[in-house]
């Protein structure tokens, strides 16, 4: 498995929190390719909703590794915050306190989504994909506040089948019967009079 050096590590906060849209419209990207490469954590798989990114810069032949760091950071039980004014991304323990990242982190393997609308944003737009076994279900668990609109997500069996689970103010909790194999998932909304969404799936054995 290919390292991930640190200088890419970090400069992937920006794609991760931004998008990858984003980041193309900056100066110096010469090209840039989706990539399938696993992270792990102390042996253990980072489920991820978004790819990993080769990015070429146009003084470089060599492509570095850029990963969705929003994801990533989550996983290690920090909230990500992209402060447009003072141009800083922020890492926020969910707890207030220091976060180690080595030693006694767990890694969240059966977290498989994790999506939510930026601070002040009243939109939400994420989709992907994840690998479920046999026997296991997706477990929902969704805090909103939104107020003025709602939000959609839709689920994709490994056959194409959709399930649509529709989001409004108010919190939820949902299991969901899995087949073996690749689920994809498309959620979206808007909600003008502001609010907040956060949806966590995990997968567990039945």
């Amino acid at each position: 498995m290919k390292k991930i050096d640190v200088k890419s590590f970090v400069a992937g906060v920006l794609v991760g929190t931004l998008g990858l849209t984003t980041a193309f419209g900056a100066t110096g990207i010469k090209s840039a390719a989706l990539n399938d490469m696993a992270i792990t954590l102390k042996g253990a798989s980072l489920s991820l909703g978004r790819p990993l990114v080769w990015i070429t810069m146009d003084d470089e032949e060599i492509p570095n590794l850029y990963v969705p760091a929003d994801e990533v950071f989550e996983r290690l039980g920090y909230g990500v915050h992209y402060d447009n004014a003072r141009n800083t991304v922020d890492l926020i323990p969910d707890d207030g306190e220091p976060r180690e990242t080595a030693g006694d982190v767990e890694p969240q393997e059966k977290v498989v989504l994790n999506l939510a609308n930026h601070t002040g944003q009243k939109n939400i737009a994420e989709s992907g994909s994840f690998q479920a076994e046999q026997n296991q279900a997706l477990v929902l668990t969704i805090t909103s506040d939104i107020q003025g609109g709602s939000v959609d997500l839709f689920l994709f069996d490994p056959a194409g089948k959709e399930q649509h689970i529709a989001i409004g103010s108010g919190n939820l909790s949902k299991e969901i019967p899995l087949e073996k194999g690749t689920w994809r998932y498309n959620c979206s909304g808007l909600f003008k009079d502001g609010g907040n969404v956060k949806i966590v799936g995990t997968l567990k054995e039945r």
